[in-house]
């Protein structure tokens, strides 16, 4: 079955979606070669924390534009912009990593150039279907992806000052990486994955979209919170750090309270119930995970101060990097992949199938290591740690192998595939959706 070509611009897009979901599971693989191979000069941790951070940077360049088309009701740019976008964040990613490992810091410096080019296009790309005659306002979730890719770009900036050698921020990195992982991880990351969630949340447990008490606090909490720690470690004020992870926690607890309420008025699923599962439960249970680290994260400051003498992430890293982003990127491309790949329903019914495999074993291997993990690393018992780490590494692999074997699967018609419904009918919903 060919598709059709009605709309060029709409098969393009689907092109840029390809080749972002390809690239972005190939980051995840090569954080996970990096955590299993630590024989890079500064060891495993930097190649795997920079690897996470092209997944996500690589798959917010691919999906924010996307959502912001989507939110519009408008068409989206260009093909060859949007490329030109998610190229520059790939290549500007590993050229990061190979700077950083290998000790090249110009290299690492000018792949940060590439990264704040695509960062940039990112931006233009979101916002300007929303500008368009016509096209649907969302001024809110414009205002949280633009402030996300603010808290990045100077997240970015941060250790460039270190790399270039400057002075100031060589002497006062101590106070620059709390800063640069609380505008990152806990601004960018979860910030896009807030301000998103409040569309695609409802949509994939099968719930309407409404407004909920809990929708201020969780997207001006988030917006708020992160750069408040951030000015607060790197000023020396403890009080605004405190007061910015109060207002983190609020966010964080906000998302949960908004998830929950979505998911008592979900809809029931009569088909593929393994791809629901799935979906449904990355999401949710990543929710979960990044509430509890946020709490985590500013007890510590309360109890330390924002930049304590030897701070790192730490165990943080399995709830926040695992339990959250990777797991709700694994979350967000199971559902989109069969939205936005192809036209032919038949092979989004096979893609369904095959992204769908194994989900509760996954879900389990994937949720257990994260807390395995933690636990491990908390507790500073390596075995434990390992087993943790080993099964979600395990899910990990199986997740982009189920991408890619969905992405180039050519099953046409395939009478054994049964084509769903594109939703719950309305007498299949909960009483309270």
């Amino acid at each position: 079955m060919i598709e059709p070509r009605a709309s060029t611009g709409r098969l393009d897009e689907r092109l840029v979606l390809r080749i972002g979901l390809i690239l972005a599971a190939g980051f995840v693989v090569a954080a996970i070669v990096a955590y299993a191979i630590p024989v890079l000069n500064q060891g495993h941790w930097a190649g795997l924390h920079l690897a996470l951070a092209g997944a996500a940077l690589v798959a917010v360049g691919t999906f924010m534009p996307h959502f912001g088309v989507t939110l519009a009701g408008s068409v989206p740019e260009a093909a060859r912009l949007r490329l030109g976008g998610v190229g520059s964040l790939a290549s500007g990613a590993a050229l990061v990593v190979i700077g950083v490992t290998a000790r090249l810091p110009v290299i690492a410096v000018i792949g940060a150039g590439l990264l704040w080019l695509g960062v940039a296009i990112t931006g233009w790309t979101t916002v300007r279907p929303g500008r368009r005659p016509l096209a649907r306002r969302h001024p809110i979730a414009q205002s949280a992806y633009l402030v996300a890719l603010a808290d990045v770009s100077i997240g970015i900036g941060l250790p460039v000052l270190l790399l270039a050698g400057w002075e100031p921020a060589v002497a006062g990195w101590v106070r620059l990486k709390p800063a640069h992982v609380w505008l990152n991880l806990f601004g960018f990351v979860s910030l896009t994955i807030g301000a998103t969630l409040v569309y695609l949340y409802p949509t994939v447990v099968g719930a309407r979209i409404r407004l909920h008490p809990s929708l201020a606090p969780m997207i001006v909490g988030g917006m708020l919170g992160p750069p408040l720690v951030a000015l607060g470690a790197v000023a020396g004020l403890a009080a605004v750090a405190t007061i910015g992870a109060a207002v983190a926690v609020m966010a964080a607890a906000g998302q949960v309270l908004y998830v929950a309420d979505a998911w008592i008025r979900r809809g029931r699923w009569t088909t593929d119930a393994g791809w629901h599962a799935l979906t449904i439960g990355h999401f949710s249970i990543g929710a979960g995970w990044y509430l509890l680290a946020v709490v985590v994260a500013a007890v510590g400051i309360v109890r330390d101060g924002p930049t304590p003498d030897g701070w790192t992430i730490g165990a943080l890293a399995m709830p926040l990097m695992a339990g959250w982003a990777l797991q709700v990127l694994v979350g967000a491309w199971t559902h989109l992949l069969p939205a936005v790949a192809t036209t032919d329903p038949a092979r989004r019914a096979r893609q369904r199938s095959i992204l769908g495999t194994a989900a509760l074993p996954r879900l389990v291997a994937w949720n257990f290591g994260v807390l395995f993990g933690w636990v491990g690393l908390a507790a500073n018992v390596l075995p434990v740690a390992l087993v943790g780490a080993g099964l979600v590494a395990v899910a990990a692999v199986s997740a982009v192998s189920l991408l890619l074997r969905a992405l180039v699967d050519t099953t046409m018609g395939n009478p054994a595939v049964r084509l769903p419904h594109a939703g719950p009918r309305e007498d299949q919903r909960s009483p309270g959706s």
